[in-house]
């Protein structure tokens, strides 16, 4: 008999598809999916309701136990070892503890059908426009606070770069982070793309920005909740990764405005906003960074930027309902920023 989560799943089914049910936990059937996130909270207590269902990167559900405690329950896709998650784990746990708004984990690493999830407290609150001022510079600080906070651990051996391409034979593009994107079956038209984001992994690899340091990739707007315009939760921990604390800042100053639950009709950054992230985080630091972290920062920004480009163009060839037009969204701004200096 279908319950809450069954039903959630069934509505999500019928309007974006099944394709990441079936790869995760192996099924399409509402009822067996709803059983595979019981399963997940099984140490914890009972279901008693769903609160919500997001189908996306992951499998991301939320639901209410029966003692009334109400939880988050990710299952995951993208990049997804025991290993690797565990250590973003660790690295949730610490900041949390920290005092930092992170969700506290609830659970280890759990096997679930052929996948691995997570569960944590679900801490909510409001949306907010990253492109007012206000809540930029709050993005801004609390981002640094974040990269701050962490360096008091060590940095967790199974944590992977933010950029993963370090020697001019790899493939161009990482693997696409989301199921539906296919580079190799899209690659008529998006030569000045590529073209964009070779240049930007070869300044990264000459680039010598400083120690690594622990942060998030996914640093935007959708994955924070707010008080007014204060910070009081920090979604999305999978995107922890190592890196320069230059390359973190060129990576959130690409995505930061990005909110794909609110309709917009151009939903990236524009160039002078990215600069003013810059500049923000540089006030919340406290000093300016060197020329070489600046040069970092820079190709960054722009490898981020061309990736994003590439993931919209194959939208565009493949998914016409979602892909944007060319003229707006990431390929706009690879235009606009092309290969002048953002910092």
């Amino acid at each position: 008999m279908s319950g809450p989560v069954a039903d959630l799943a069934t509505e999500s089914m019928a309007r974006i598809g099944h394709h990441l049910e079936e790869r995760l936990l192996g099924s399409r059937d509402p009822d067996q999916i709803a059983a595979r996130i019981s399963e997940v909270c099984g140490r914890l207590g009972q279901v008693r309701d769903g609160v919500f269902y997001e189908a996306g990167v992951g499998l991301v559900v939320g639901v209410r136990l029966a003692a009334g405690r109400a939880v988050v329950v990710k299952v995951h896709w993208w990049n997804a070892s025991l290993e690797r998650l565990t250590a973003c784990l660790a690295v949730q746990t610490h900041l949390h503890e920290a005092g930092l708004p992170a969700p506290r984990p609830l659970l280890p690493v759990v096997p679930v059908g052929s996948a691995l999830a997570t569960v944590e407290e679900l801490v909510v609150g409001d949306m907010a426009d990253g492109r007012l001022p206000e809540v930029r510079r709050a993005m801004a600080a609390g981002f640094h606070r974040l990269i701050e906070s962490a360096r008091s651990m060590p940095v967790p051996v199974a944590l992977e770069p933010v950029w993963r391409q370090t020697s001019p034979d790899a493939p161009l593009w990482p693997a696409p982070h989301d199921t539906r994107f296919d580079f190799a079956a899209t690659a008529d038209g998006a030569e000045w793309i590529d073209d964009h984001g070779r240049r930007a992994f070869e300044r990264l690899r000459r680039s010598d920005s400083g120690a690594p340091v622990v942060g998030h990739i996914d640093w935007r707007v959708q994955n924070l909740a707010f008080d007014g315009d204060g910070i009081i939760a920090i979604y999305d921990w999978d995107s922890v990764a190592v890196g320069s604390e230059a390359v973190f800042v060129g990576n959130a100053a690409a995505v930061f405005t990005t909110d794909w639950r609110v309709p917009h009709p151009d939903p990236p950054p524009t160039v002078d906003e990215m600069r003013a992230f810059v500049t923000d985080y540089e006030h919340a630091r406290g000093h300016p960074f060197r020329p070489a972290e600046r040069e970092a920062l820079d190709a960054a920004n722009l490898a981020m930027i061309a990736y994003a480009a590439r993931c919209q163009h194959s939208d565009q060839l493949l998914c016409p309902d979602l892909g944007d037009h060319a003229a707006i969204g990431w390929p706009r701004l690879l235009r606009e920023r092309g290969d002048r200096c953002l910092v």
